[in-house]
């Protein structure tokens, strides 16, 4: 490669009066370069971005392993199960009880269906992230005032519950179960409880800010006819989230039947597996943008050297060896390749940098689990994007370039 054959590369790229239309499809192909390029590192940097954002959402709402019994009966060996689990494995740095059920849930405008959990409010934070994601109100679940100075248990909502329900802290709500359990039913049928909401938490994901609420686990005991020593089951917590399946099996093997334990990934397996398969199907449906930006490449270069073939005549006759010709249409696929591939590259980090910083294309919370577009940039995603743009656009030479290349120097020069 010399000075001559970059300049005869570039020459033939530019615009000219006899050749406008090929330079015109030179420069479409360069743009369905960088759209294509421009796609895939947003499409990319999203479902990073969802990926991470709903992990660690998972992961500060839920425990990173749980225990339940078989057949949903309640625990009631509860806190002998905890100490034994955490002696024997030094990995586990906290448990909490907790109770959990379906009930309906009532304001004085809008009645509803939630996922109700009984937790102790101290044992429960050092096993998950609740009290850091109070955004109105406080972390606490002691008794409260209501509007008639009557001492009412404390509930705390979600902020897209709260919203649905138009209650703010310190209104009044009613909790009752859906239907009878053996339990409700022995002391008498389904149970109602008034509440005060004393708090009111956010974690961004609307499938939890929409549906749960929590209540202390003498109130769930009572609402469902539970003993005072009866739980749903334990929840733990770990050193290293990502070894939870470890500790969990581990703990299976302690404790035996008729419990079970199962960790954070294990119960959000179909999640995590569809974010899995996601990635590599937007890239490959994404990389087909750049594949007929490829194509358009092939047809622009041989447009070129039909139109160019008496000057590569002339060219073969004044010394440009075959390979010569050959590396001059690959420099022109290279040009255009690269080209496209930094603008588009360019533009998509910026508005990728952009999202990340102030999140200003927002998603519906009600459709989806986040209420904003999240990105995350991979430099790994980013460099494989920018070789697979101009790998694939320089490969999109070679046909082009053959045929110039095998052009007869007399037969071109006569060519009209």
């Amino acid at each position: 490669m010399n000075k001559l054959e970059l300049l005869i590369a570039w020459r033939y790229l530019g615009a000219q009066r006899k050749s406008l239309f090929v330079s015109l499809i030179g420069i479409f192909s360069m743009l369905g370069v960088s759209i294509g390029v421009f796609a895939l590192i947003v499409a990319l940097s999203a479902v990073n971005g969802f990926e991470e954002e709903v992990t660690a959402q998972m992961i500060g709402k839920d425990a990173h392993f749980e225990m339940y019994a078989y057949r949903s009966d309640p625990v009631e060996d509860f806190n002998t199960i905890a100490d034994k689990v955490m002696a024997n494995d030094s990995d586990v740095v906290a448990s909490a009880p907790f109770v959990i059920y379906k009930v309906g849930i009532s304001s004085k405008k809008v009645n509803d269906g939630i996922v109700l959990y009984g937790i102790d409010p101290e044992r429960s934070k050092k096993v998950v992230d609740l009290s850091e994601k109070i955004v109105s109100g406080n972390y606490s679940l002691d008794s409260l005032p209501d509007s008639n100075f009557d001492r009412r248990p404390a509930v705390i909502l979600g902020i897209s519950l709260a919203n649905r329900l138009k209650v703010l802290v310190g209104d009044k709500i009613i909790l009752q179960t859906f239907q009878s359990t053996e339990a409700t039913m022995s002391s008498g049928g389904p149970k109602i409880l008034s509440c005060v909401v004393s708090g009111i938490f956010e974690t961004g994901m609307y499938e939890y800010d929409g549906n749960i609420a929590y209540i202390g686990i003498p109130e769930a005991q009572k609402l469902l006819g539970m003993d005072s020593n009866q739980v749903s089951g334990l929840q733990f917590r770990v050193k290293d989230q990502w070894k939870a399946s470890e500790s969990a099996d581990r703990a299976g093997e302690v404790i035996g039947y008729p419990y079970y334990f199962i960790d954070w990934k294990t119960k959000n397996i179909t999640l995590l597996k569809w974010m899995n398969y996601e990635k590599f199907i937007v890239a490959a449906i994404i990389c087909l943008i750049i594949l007929v930006a490829a194509f358009n490449i092939i047809s622009s270069l041989i447009m070129v050297v039909t139109d160019k073939t008496k000057e590569i005549g002339i060219l073969r006759s004044m010394g440009l060896s075959k390979a010569g010709v050959m590396r001059v249409f690959m420099l022109m696929g290279s040009f255009i390749g690269v080209g496209g591939t930094i603008l588009g590259g360019t533009v998509g980090l910026a508005l990728c940098g952009l999202q990340q910083s102030y999140h200003f294309i927002t998603l519906p919370g009600d459709v989806y689990v986040l209420p904003y577009f999240p990105v995350l940039i991979n430099p790994l995603d980013v460099i494989v994007v920018f070789v697979v743009g101009i790998l694939l656009c320089t490969l999109s030479t070679l046909l082009p370039a053959w045929k110039a290349s095998k052009l007869d120097p007399v037969g071109a020069i006569r060519h009209e």
